[in-house]
């Protein structure tokens, strides 16, 4: 239980922080990372996918409401990524901070699909913006970047706590 304390926690660091004004002064060409991507997939990766659908669910329901934009959009992306990355982190062997480059990459990509895809159907037909411009490479290799130091800060903190 603790452990899942210490995600919930790192989860509402991550929202409140892509919500205030000095988020945006870490973008690179207006693109920053996904904290609460990495957060999520994370945990998914450590737990399991049960865990990691769960708490991408609940993630992106309060990023859903938070951004005003459709509700359920950010909720469905994240519990797919939750789930998909809980099933990885079960099939690998061993939890390593390095594999967590190659998969938020990937899991970047991938909700920049699924959002677009998203978009097309509900939003505006023919609506692929996420892919313009670069913009979700640069994203996804902000986000595989950094995937790495959280996971170690991350992990530390769940042995801190569970001694």
């Amino acid at each position: 239980m603790k452990r899942f304390i210490v995600f919930i926690i790192f989860i509402a660091l991550a929202v409140f922080f892509q919500s205030t004004t000095l988020y945006d002064k870490i973008s690179i060409k207006d693109v920053a990372p996904d904290f609460v991507l990495i957060i999520v997939c994370i945990a998914a990766f450590l737990t399991g996918p049960t865990t990691g659908q769960v708490l991408g669910f609940l993630t992106g329901f309060v990023v859903d409401i938070l951004s005003g934009g459709l509700l359920g959009l950010f909720a469905f992306t994240y519990t797919i990524m939750g789930y998909g990355i809980g099933l990885v982190g079960q099939r690998v062997y061993g939890k390593n901070a390095l594999i967590t480059i190659t998969l938020l990459f990937a899991v970047t990509i991938a909700k920049a699909a699924i959002l677009s895809m998203l978009a097309a159907i509900f939003l505006k037909p023919g609506y692929f913006g996420y892919f313009l411009g670069g913009r979700v490479f640069l994203e996804a290799v902000m986000n595989g970047l950094l995937s790495p130091v959280l996971f170690l800060i991350i992990t530390r903190i769940q042995k801190r706590v569970a001694d």
